[in-house]
């Protein structure tokens, strides 16, 4: 199978490496030319770091899309204010299939009015990948899931045949008939932590161990919760995305259950780790909040749900963001 990574970044980077050890033909686009320059120096190897030592992994990288005119699978892995500019300069590349790997909701629809006559796929990743120098990843724990299936037909035989790929390439991975259900409850999940994150300006493991923060995070998940339920969404736990625990029982036992997580997070090895969301807001640039809570937040305005909790997580951030523009 001939795949193009368009946004080689931690995910990306790493996930490409991975599948080209499996026998994939993987071209990495990256955005910076000293990772493809660190990378030739490197005899045309990626350095992953993994907690057992590192290993390097033959790949084929590159800035220009030009160096690619077709391929089986397009995995679109940049952020999501990123998309319009990075599909632009891939247009002349003829694709078969198009994946999105991006954080939030509504991918499939966007995809498939760019890409009416190809395959649209929609990729939930829980692996962590994190460029941690030119050239170099860090792969996190090495049984993280990731759940691969198409917005609009379920489990088609392209979408076992890359979930095949990613289990051969020790990536664990399933087939999902309900795709945009999995990600709903990943932004569920992901998105009361991030936005947590900002409010403190903590790492996530302290965020999370605190009963004040606790308890904003899962008063938003009960929040988005109740958006989705009026959606007609399914919401339920998936393996490392454990919701039902946060919206369920007393407060009490909610915020009980996210401390322990939060405790659990730092003895695996977490202390320190900061959500992508509050180093974006660190480094002074957008993040992807609209895509994820502030979808759900719009979503809510629409239905006339009252989300307090969200709101105001959700306008700190977007008043942060502001100041960047």
């Amino acid at each position: 199978m001939k795949i193009v990574i368009l946004g080689a970044g931690g995910w990306g980077a790493l996930v490409g490496a991975y599948l080209a050890e499996a026998g994939a033909d993987v071209t990495l686009l990256f955005r910076r030319q000293a990772h493809v320059d660190e990378i030739l120096r490197n005899k045309g190897h990626l350095i992953i770091e993994k907690p057992e030592g590192e290993i390097r992994v033959p790949v084929t990288a590159t800035t220009d899309p030009k160096d690619v005119t077709e391929a089986d699978l397009m995995i679109v892995a940049v952020k999501n204010h990123d998309t319009a500019k990075a599909l632009d300069g891939a247009r002349h590349i003829k694709v078969k299939a198009v994946a999105s790997v991006q954080n939030g909701l509504g991918h499939g629809e966007r995809f498939k009015e760019i890409y009416p006559e190809a395959e649209i796929i929609r990729i939930v990743s829980r692996v962590a990948g994190s460029l941690i120098d030119y050239g170099r990843v860090h792969r996190g724990d090495d049984d993280f899931p990731t759940w691969i299936g198409n917005p609009f037909e379920g489990v088609t035989p392209l979408v076992q045949e890359i979930v095949d790929l990613f289990n051969k390439a020790g990536l664990p991975c399933q087939a999902s008939k309900d795709i945009e259900g999995v990600e709903w409850c990943k932004v569920i999940w992901w998105a009361p932590s991030s936005i947590a994150a900002v409010l403190s300006r903590l790492p996530q493991t302290e965020v999370m161990q605190s009963p004040d923060f606790a308890y904003l995070m899962v008063m938003m998940t009960r929040d988005m919760v109740r958006v989705a339920h009026a959606l007609g969404v399914e919401v339920k736990d998936y393996s490392t995305i454990e919701v039902m625990d946060r919206c369920t029982g007393t407060m009490e036992e909610g915020v009980q259950s996210v401390i322990l997580h939060g405790k659990e997070w730092e003895d695996r090895g977490g202390k320190g780790y900061k959500q992508a969301m509050l180093l974006d807001i660190e480094r002074e640039r957008r993040s992807e909040v609209e895509d994820t809570g502030g979808y759900i937040w719009r979503l809510a305005q629409e239905k006339g749900i009252e989300v307090p909790y969200l709101d105001a997580g959700y306008r700190v951030v977007r008043g942060l963001e502001a100041r960047f523009k």
